[in-house]
């Protein structure tokens, strides 16, 4: 089997019909492996790559695409090294490949061959929607004595009704071919009385009604739902929030003039009340919930049951014989009839935790080349030197690394400037004034002339923190905390710092350790309870920001965070 690397927009839109070919003939193929959905979302500023496979290198055609991308990262103990990841993940409800059946036996071990000859630290399957057989015939191909694969354990996500959820598991309807032998056959006594109560209240013309988007409309009707997800999820999850934002409005529209998105709106009177984005994949005669806002004022009918509802009633009289309600055990999903399969997230990673070759994936030179300039400006010398050689190794022609290289020699043998001696004092003030770059610089010449100055060693860590270098940042607080493990304030700034890298498990326990230090300290209460939030731990939240008010009682931030789980617990998802 013969793999070429397909990397530009032109040579990737040559094949459209070939991958359409594909993927009708792939019974493991779904919607987020369409050619509008990879197309599209290979158009955003982001490094993409397909594997492409086909029989002989003179074949016409290729039987098997694997869409994927490719980050560059640094961290202070590594340097600079790469991740693979499937493509559209992130967003998309599954990741995979496309491959013609009678095909996968060679070119999935093909794909996995042709990945083991990359440079990278880790290969990320997140979401990868694949059977047994074809997962199997991918990761035999990753020794054990080079990689270490293993399933990657998501975050603990426990409801404010306290059920706690198993996103590895997704939910999913099967549509019978008239929505009464739906009602009959898949929902109880009680679920089909109100459906029908809902439905009827829809068709009767009442207070409710529902509009699909249309060309005309569909700009304002994507706005409502962008507006509508904003107040339900902005203060909950800013991270989350604006990631779903930034992407949806890349896609949906492009996939809505594919006629691929059903868009219908609620309204109560002339007031939107909640939306539905669900995407059609209609060879696969399936229907999509992708994503979905709603006003939590609304109680009765339940926005969410009557949406649901509408959706499969017309994705019947559509021809429609799967509702796809993605990922998440939740209860509610389960009154429809549903079944659920398992989709996991899975790792690969090299055994030595760098670079297969111990140099850097070709493609990311000009990235890595962009931080490095980026680490130079800013002051951070070592931080520069280390990256450019990572470059130079890679390549030792490469004109941005040379040139920097240069500018690296003369900053390093430049006179030292004629000024009065660094002090902490000083540092710590250009810190406060929002000077990261001055405040950097004097931090390491004060840990230069003294190795373990405890706060020098701490506060260049929150420097590297608000300059956006998280994983320098954790291993540089780390390592003041071995000088003084004892510094409730390091805790407190060390759990920030992990919770700005998603790890939240760990998070909590560095709080727990700066709130038994110093019992006072409202800050580390209440980011705590931030902390608690993100894995589902509500009650324990709640206590955290209680504490943190009944220490600073006009602390916006934590009277924010306690007001918004107590309203989590008065209302339940639709």
């Amino acid at each position: 089997m013969h793999i070429d690397v397909l990397e530009k927009a032109g040579d990737l839109a040559k094949l459209k019909e070939n991958w359409d070919e594909v993927y009708a003939a792939d019974p493991e193929a779904h919607y987020f492996l369409s050619w509008i959905w990879i197309a599209s979302w290979f158009e955003r500023p982001i490094r993409w790559f397909v594997l492409a496979a086909k029989e002989t290198p003179d074949a016409e055609k290729y039987v098997a695409f694997f869409p994927l991308r490719l980050r560059t990262e640094f961290d202070g103990e590594r340097g600079f090294f790469n991740t693979i990841m499937t493509g559209a993940s992130n967003y998309a409800v599954y990741t995979g490949l496309l491959c013609r059946p009678d095909c996968e036996d060679r070119a999935v071990p093909a794909f996995a061959d042709c990945l083991r000859g990359f440079n990278w630290t880790s290969l990320h399957l997140d979401d990868v929607y694949l059977s047994q057989e074809r997962l199997d015939l991918f990761l035999d191909r990753f020794p054990p004595g080079n990689f270490v694969t293993g399933k990657v354990t998501r975050p603990v996500h426990r409801t404010s009704g306290g059920e706690d959820i198993d996103h590895d598991v997704y939910v999913y309807v099967r549509l019978p071919a008239d929505f009464e032998t739906f009602l009959a056959e898949k929902v109880g006594p009680k679920t089909r009385r109100n459906i029908r109560l809902y439905l009827r209240k829809l068709d009767g013309a009442d207070e409710l009604r529902v509009t699909h988007a249309t060309e005309e409309t569909i700009e304002r009707d994507l706005e409502i739902f962008y507006r509508m997800w904003e107040a339900q999820w902005g203060a909950k999850s800013r991270r989350y929030a604006d990631s779903i934002l930034d992407s949806s409005r890349h896609m949906l529209a492009r996939c809505f003039r594919d006629g691929s998105v059903f868009l219908p709106i609620l309204w109560q009177g002339d007031t939107p009340v909640a939306v539905f984005v669900n995407l059609l994949d209609r060879q696969r005669r399936t229907i999509i919930c992708f994503l979905g806002s709603r006003d939590p004022a609304l109680k009765n009918p339940s926005p969410g049951l009557l949406l649901h509802a509408y959706n499969m009633r017309w994705g019947i009289e559509n021809g429609f014989s799967v509702y796809d309600l993605g990922t998440g055990d939740y209860s509610y999903k389960y009154i429809f009839g549903s079944e659920e399969h398992r989709v996991e997230r899975m790792r690969i990673t090299t055994a030595t935790g760098r670079n297969i070759g111990d140099r850097l994936d070709p493609r990311s030179l000009s990235v890595a080349a962009g931080r490095v300039e980026h680490f130079l400006e800013i002051g951070e010398l070592a931080n520069a030197q280390r990256g450019c050689r990572q470059i130079l190794a890679a390549d030792p022609a490469h004109a941005g690394a040379l040139r920097l290289a240069a500018r690296i020699n003369a900053a390093e043998t430049a006179p030292p400037p004629l000024h009065e001696a660094v002090t902490f004092e000083a540092t710590f003030a250009h810190h406060r004034a929002g000077e990261l770059a001055k405040a950097a610089a004097g931090y390491r010449a004060l840990i230069a002339a003294e190795p373990r100055h405890f706060e020098a060693n701490h506060q260049l860590g929150v420097v590297l923190f608000q300059q956006g270098d998280a994983k320098a940042a954790e291993t540089q607080i780390r390592h003041a905390l071995g000088i003084r493990p004892d510094a409730a304030s390091a805790h407190c700034n060390y759990g920030n710092v992990l919770a700005g890298l998603g790890d939240f498990v760990r998070a909590i326990s560095s709080y727990d350790r700066a709130v038994a230090l110093a019992p006072d300290n409202a800050i580390a209460f209440h980011n705590r309870g931030n902390a608690l939030r993100r894995v589902g731990r509500l009650d324990e939240a709640l206590g955290s920001y209680e504490r943190a008010i009944a220490l600073r009682p006009d602390y916006e931030a934590a009277l924010k965070g306690r007001a918004a789980i107590l309203e989590q617990a008065r209302t339940s998802p639709a």
